[in-house]
């Protein structure tokens, strides 16, 4: 089978990558799907017998349940198949070329105080010199922040732990290899990019436009570092550090 589009090379290429990005979020939507039901079922338990759970607010609860869900299984299934396409590829592909590879621990360490400062000083600094004054969905960041207040640490599990190691061997390991062999790196770089822009909505969609310049600016700054580290854990560190930002159960999001 070709992979690639722009040779007839047998490689891991654009088409199987992309192909792999549309199978993750069809199956983080599962997950999702599936952690909802089996909520409704336990929420339906527990409010019969009138528990804590069941004063709890539900839409939150609801809300923590899906991402985790959806990224547990959602990442399951993007490990299984760069481990596939590994096995089946091993002239095309490896771990290292997708960026599994032993990196600095003290580089690590930097790129995530880093992601926290920038982080910070988008939604502190530049949101109180330049606040919002439109109306904002319902999904933007102070229902993160909700969530949050009620549930920090499996908030911290899902941002910082499970989002970074989906995402970046997604975007920065998985479709940065495949697009840059079909058709090189600076092509690689702006497809991540923009992949990666399009699948967060939620930091843009009110149009507010330091949101929208955040997202960009992350967008960069973690191909610009996975591409010159060679490897996906500092790129995974930053991502960790700008999501913990994310997590404290402060009101800094109102603008």
């Amino acid at each position: 089978m070709n992979f690639e589009f722009s040779t007839g090379q047998n490689k891991f290429g654009a088409l199987l990558t992309f192909g792999i990005f549309l199978v993750y979020f069809v199956s983080m939507y599962v997950g999702g799907v599936i952690g909802s039901v089996v909520f409704d079922i336990v929420y339906a338990a527990e409010a019969a017998s009138n528990s804590v759970t069941a004063s709890a607010d539900a839409r939150v609860i609801l809300v923590v349940i899906r991402r985790i869900s959806g990224m547990l299984f959602g990442g399951c299934i993007l490990f299984f198949l760069i481990r596939r396409s590994v096995q089946r590829m091993p002239q095309a592909v490896s771990f290292a070329e997708l960026g599994f590879v032993r990196s600095s621990w003290i580089l690590c360490i930097f790129l995530y105080l880093l992601g926290l400062f920038l982080s910070l000083f988008f939604m502190v600094f530049l949101r109180q010199l330049f606040p919002f004054d439109g109306v904002r969905s319902p999904a933007d960041l102070e229902g993160i922040n909700e969530v949050a207040e009620k549930f920090t640490y499996m908030m911290a599990f899902c941002l910082i732990v499970l989002a970074p190691l989906n995402e970046e061997a997604l975007f920065r390991g998985a479709l940065y290899l495949g697009f840059k062999s079909s058709f090189g790196k600076i092509a690689a770089a702006v497809v991540v990019t923009s992949l990666f822009f399009s699948v967060h909505p939620d930091a843009y969609s009110d149009g507010y436009w330091i949101n929208i310049l955040a997202l960009q600016t992350y967008s960069i700054i973690l191909v610009v570092v996975r591409v010159w580290s060679g490897s996906l854990y500092p790129a995974m560190s930053m991502h960790a550090g700008i999501n913990s930002a994310l997590i404290f159960p402060v009101q800094i999001f109102t603008g």
